[in-house]
């Protein structure tokens, strides 16, 4: 089925691939060096921030799936020694026909999914570690992308966010959090193991930047009926 790309004169979308080409085309000389270099910097201070909190080290990730919301065109898992892993964001189409894809640095290859994170294509307890780093704020009904982080995620995973606070609402930027929303809404489905406040934000427009660590709280989950099922199948039989 063919992908359609969203509407780029929307500011929504305009200002978010925007960005990414500016930087691309101007560099942000952060770290120095390209912006293709920044990145995998990036996404190796990302890897320590995220493993520091869990309390983990590399070696953990060897075998272990990740999966990253609203991954955007950064390359945020490049330098993840991870098995698996997979990157969900709306725009992934728009960034691999602009060429703004990265290719991976260690780990298996990461998997990009041009899908909203709202409805994951993956199947429950998928995922040992569920990472989204600068999306929540960039969503209009965050609570629903967390209904799904912690429908995909296993129960021993971990869930990092790191979510930028105050300001004003953008096109691209529609939701404003509090540190008490924020948390409010964490914890409606997560224990939370961390929570750290008060970072520079991603953005310059917001405020300030927290971090969290959490894990998903038990649930019941309806279960299908084997044996019924079983039972209507095998009365098909004599029916016929």
């Amino acid at each position: 089925m063919a992908q359609i790309m969203p509407d780029l004169t929307n500011p929504r979308f305009r200002d978010e691939v925007g960005w990414f080409l500016y930087h691309k085309k101007y560099g942000r000389e952060k770290f120095g060096g390209s912006y293709d270099a920044e990145r995998v910097a990036c996404s190796r201070l990302l890897l320590e921030e995220v493993l520091h909190f869990a309390q983990r080290d590399t070696k953990w990730l060897a075998d272990k799936t990740v999966v990253s919301i609203g991954c955007g065109c950064t390359g945020d898992m490049a330098a993840f020694p991870a098995a698996l892993k997979i990157g969900i964001d709306p725009l992934l189409h728009v960034y691999q026909n602009l060429g703004l894809l990265m290719a991976d640095e260690v780990g298996g290859r990461t998997v990009y999914l041009s899908l909203v994170a709202e409805t994951l294509p993956l199947l429950d307890d998928f995922a040992d570690l569920v990472i989204c780093r600068n999306a929540l704020d960039h969503m209009p009904k965050p609570e629903l992308a967390l209904d799904e982080i912690r429908r995909v995620l296993k129960d021993d995973g971990f869930f990092f966010a790191s979510v930028d606070m105050g300001g004003e609402p953008t096109p691209d930027e529609p939701t404003v959090f509090s540190t008490e929303s924020l948390r409010a809404l964490i914890d409606e489905g997560f224990d939370v193991l961390a929570f750290g406040d008060n970072y520079p934000p991603h953005s310059k427009w917001r405020v300030c930047r927290t971090r969290i660590i959490a894990r998903k709280k038990p649930q019941l989950t309806q279960r299908l009926d084997r044996e019924m099922i079983l039972r209507v199948y095998e009365s098909t039989f004599t029916a016929n």
